[in-house]
């Protein structure tokens, strides 16, 4: 299975460098992982989507299998060393991608997991000319670069179909398409964050064994998602077993273990 990956770089609050998916996970893609590890869905309507576009109504628990069953598929294949794995980005992680951190790369950090090495680079970087960007390419929105609910397509749409939407990394459709489950939590309640921002590493919230009573966090707003809701700060939470039409995920590779 082919990703495309782009590189964060480490800053003071993310101490390792990552690799973030370019895209969401396609249809396609999470249709090898069920029939190869014949995993049993909540919704196999996750299954009937355009094979090129993100895969939707998928739970918590389902994206973070995928996951794990992408973690030992690239161990066999000798293309992940032991100490680094495939999971779910945690919230700074997503949201560095998204915005650029306080410096970015020089050159482009593009590559497919079978040219990466090493697995931490270090290119030349600049200072991020705009490090709280509202939106992944700056703070003007623009529907030519989003697919949101002023977009007017109503539905998700093919990876790539808005290059100029693209992160300071090169990582497309984190605003608007498809929202995105994170490995971080939320908290108990939806209206009301337990794990609020400045965000606290230590602070329990990237427990991958928490109870279900705890709502995971979501990133990116989606296809009928308004201007808020697709800015790169904005989060919202539910459930590990819940699922929407617009419920979706990309991967991370990292030497992250919980």
């Amino acid at each position: 299975m082919a990703l495309i990956l782009s590189a964060p770089l480490c800053q003071l609050d993310i101490p390792y460098g990552y690799w973030l998916a370019r895209y969401p996970v396609t249809v396609a893609q999470f249709a090898v992982f069920v029939e190869a590890s014949g995993y049993s869905l909540r919704d196999r309507d996750s299954l009937q989507g355009l094979t090129n576009h993100p895969v939707v109504s998928v739970t918590w628990r389902e994206a973070l299998a995928f996951c794990d069953w992408l973690t030992g598929q690239w161990r066999q294949q000798d293309l992940l060393p032991e100490d680094w794995r495939v999971t779910l980005p945690g919230e700074a992680e997503w949201e560095k991608a998204a915005r650029g951190g306080l410096e970015i790369s020089q050159q482009s950090l593009i590559r497919s997991i079978n040219d990466i090495e090493p697995w931490q680079p270090s290119p030349a970087r600049q200072a991020n000319p705009l490090p709280q960007r509202r939106y992944p390419w700056g703070d003007k929105l623009d529907p030519q670069r989003v697919n949101f609910d002023k977009t007017g397509i109503g539905a998700t749409s093919a990876l790539g179909c808005f290059p100029d939407g693209a992160s300071p990394y090169g990582c497309q459709d984190m605003s608007g398409n498809v929202w995105e489950w994170t490995r971080s939590l939320w908290g108990e309640k939806g209206d009301v964050p337990d794990f609020k921002y400045p965000y606290e590493p230590a602070d329990g919230r990237e427990d991958l064994e928490a109870s279900d009573s705890v709502l995971r966090a979501l990133r990116g707003g989606a296809f009928y998602s308004s201007e808020l809701s697709v800015r790169c700060a904005f989060r919202r939470g539910f459930g590990p077993d819940y699922w929407f039409n617009s419920s979706g995920f990309r991967v991370v590779v990292s030497p992250f273990f919980s």
